[in-house]
């Protein structure tokens, strides 16, 4: 119980069904609808904090309470002391509207593994 507790207050947690316009704010929904997005992702979510550059830690076998049977994850974002959880979560939402009309670039990066390193040694 007392993790549960040091993670609530360290941590946001953050659903796809907080900006999500086909919900209700009873079933989860937390921005106005003129924000709010039709069926977000988790990816989404995730390059919209990249490019808020906002450190997240992800969690793809969680879901909402409202909605369990779907299971889109979550992600967790440390407590930011100058922004709101309403505040913060608005503006995932309009950087997800920005990122759907390509107005934001979203570089894909492959991250490198070890392995990867290895090979490149072994090649040159």
């Amino acid at each position: 119980m007392s993790e549960y507790i040091t993670e609530r207050n360290q941590y946001w947690i953050i659903y796809p069904e907080h900006v999500d316009y086909r919900l209700s704010r009873k079933l989860g929904r937390k921005v106005p609808l003129s924000l709010a997005v039709e069926n977000p992702t988790l990816n989404e979510l995730i390059k919209a904090c990249e490019l808020l550059n906002i450190p997240v830690i992800v969690e793809r076998n969680k879901s909402h309470p409202s909605n369990w049977i779907e299971g889109k994850g979550r992600i967790k974002i440390p407590k930011l002391a100058k922004v709101s959880k309403h505040k913060l979560l608005k503006l995932l939402a309009h950087k997800i509207n920005q990122i759907r009309e390509g107005k934001v670039v979203v570089k894909e990066v492959k991250k490198e593994t070890q392995a990867d390193k290895m090979l490149k040694r072994i090649i040159r």
